[in-house]
């Protein structure tokens, strides 16, 4: 009797929580939808042909709000489009900074950078006029000026990241460093359309007639930033400069009857083991001893990773030219570089890797995906580790020619790692007189990285996320290093900022 009692309670106790756990209609929450969209989400709704922005497309929301972006007070945007973008990521994970041209005619020009607005873009037309994705049928009257003074997000834009995904970055406020042109100095303008190289690819810049800086000459190479605009005719994203103030002459002016030092450029560190994936990652960083233009001088960095599987086997006949996955070289032959200021060829322009901080800021005078192209000059073929992170000797070597054969003597040379497969046979990779080695042991000839006494390694077997800095001091005058480098590391995470590699205490120094 006990039992059927104990199961007839539990029966109604059960019955009891379920009943509880249902709500009542009233018990639900009422939700409004946000009357927001992002501009991510808007351009997601353009798929070629015109589209009317309705509640019923939009989920809903009537309004986009942004930071103001474009300057009209320079007469060098299309007449009557304000520029918006978002005035934060939709998540912090998530690349979604977006740039929208809204057509509010001649009103367009009473907005400045940095004015936060909200624009009820209900019942408006999104449509590519020009070649420009914006949204027309809009009154001026549904712009809402609700901030100003506001922080605008300057996106850094290189070739090889832009034109991978060039709908991205349309419409947004960019900076180009370091764009690299070939002018006629003293003659050529700025007013056109301009072709320049950043170090990773070619991209364009537009100036036009009835801009109020159009007569500025066009330098060697320049800090560009703008908004990022496709060509009408081409579709070829190029950056726009809105005022005088967004073209910055960087370049500086050496005399080519300056010959050039022993060790013209030296080699300051690298990362080789970044977080993630080694793959176009991976960078060295250099320093000019005088100053530097390889347009009148060309150089060449060569790398070099002796690992067992790498091809082809045996002793270096070809030395730094051997090739295959035993070197790899990038030709440098654009850009200006001061004495004493670092410099750096690599892959993407990013600190430590995938999704870290983007250090286009520095002077790069190559950016070239070395895992997706070969060698500059067919010597080495596409690896996805350029520079090794431990076993065989693994180096680098900067030359001031372009032309590097067995005998090149380079202009500073570096070893890390390890030992083997650098020198066999009377075969092997060419060394300078520096802090480490020399090309003479009294008065024989040792030319060669593991021949006579030229077996000390510069670096060390690379740490995982550490940047490793080749600390010492060189002096310009005597052509001598004064104080020699040691090997030392700096821990580098995603969100590093460009001092930490090249402020670090103890980083190395050019005196005289």
């Amino acid at each position: 009797m006990k039992t059927i009692l104990k199961r007839y309670l539990l029966t109604i106790s059960a019955v009891a929580l379920i009943l509880g756990a249902c709500k009542r209609d009233d018990d639900y929450v009422v939700s409004t939808p946000s009357p927001f969209i992002s501009n991510l989400d808007l351009r997601k709704l353009h798929k070629g042909g015109d589209v009317t922005l309705t509640k019923d497309l939009t989920g809903q929301a009537t309004v986009v709000a942004g930071q103001v972006t474009s300057d009209h007070s320079g007469k060098n945007l299309p007449e009557g489009l304000l520029f918006i973008q978002n005035s934060r990521k939709v998540s912090a994970t998530i690349d979604s900074i977006r740039g929208i041209a809204i057509n509010i005619g001649a009103a367009a020009a009473n907005y400045v950078p940095g004015d936060s607005v909200h624009i009820n873009i209900e019942g408006g037309i999104l449509r590519r006029e020009r070649g420009i994705l914006q949204i027309t049928g809009v009154p001026a009257s549904n712009v809402q000026k609700v901030a100003s003074g506001v922080n605008v997000i300057m996106t850094p834009v290189s070739a090889v990241t832009m034109l991978a995904k060039p709908e991205n970055f349309e419409g947004l406020f960019g900076v180009v460093y370091n764009s690299n042109f070939e002018p006629n100095i003293g003659v050529e303008r700025i007013e056109g359309v301009k072709v320049f190289n950043e170090g990773s690819g070619d991209m364009q810049m537009n100036v036009s007639s009835t801009a109020s800086f159009k007569n500025e000459f066009l330098p060697y190479s320049a800090n560009v930033q703008g908004i990022i605009i496709p060509s009408a005719s081409t579709g070829i994203p190029q950056i726009w400069p809105r005022v005088k103030a967004d073209f910055v002459a960087t370049s500086i002016v050496v005399d080519p009857n300056v010959p050039l030092g022993p060790n013209p450029a030296i080699i300051t560190g690298y990362l080789a083991d970044p977080e993630g994936s080694d793959a176009n990652h991976e960078y060295i960083q250099l320093m000019a001893t005088q100053d530097l233009d390889f347009r009148q001088k060309p150089f060449a960095l060569v790398t070099t990773n002796n690992a067992g599987a790498s091809t082809p086997t045996g002793p270096p006949v070809n030395g730094w030219a051997t090739g295959g996955l035993r070197t790899y070289k990038f030709n440098i032959t654009r850009g200006t570089v001061a004495k004493g200021q670092f410099f750096y060829v690599g892959g993407y322009k990013l600190i430590a890797g995938a999704n870290s901080t983007d250090i286009s800021r520095a002077n790069w005078v190559v950016s070239k995906l070395y895992s997706n192209v070969d060698g500059d000059d067919g010597i080495g073929d596409k690896t996805t580790n350029l520079l090794a992170n431990s076993g065989n000797a693994a180096g680098m070597a900067i030359f001031a020619t372009t032309n590097v054969d067995a005998a090149t003597v380079p202009s500073d040379v570096v070893f890390f790692a390890g030992t083997g497969n650098a020198f066999a046979s009377g075969f092997g990779y060419a060394i300078c007189d520096n802090d480490y080695y020399k090309r003479f042991n009294g008065t024989s000839f040792q030319p060669f990285y593991r021949q006579g006494n030229n077996t000390g390694k510069i670096g060390a077997n690379p740490e995982p996320y550490q940047f490793s800095f080749l600390g010492g001091v060189y002096n310009a005058t005597t052509k001598t290093w004064t104080t020699r480098r040691v090997h030392k590391t700096v821990a580098v995470s995603k969100s590093a900022a460009l001092a930490v590699i090249q402020e670090v205490e103890g980083a190395t120094r050019v005196t005289n």
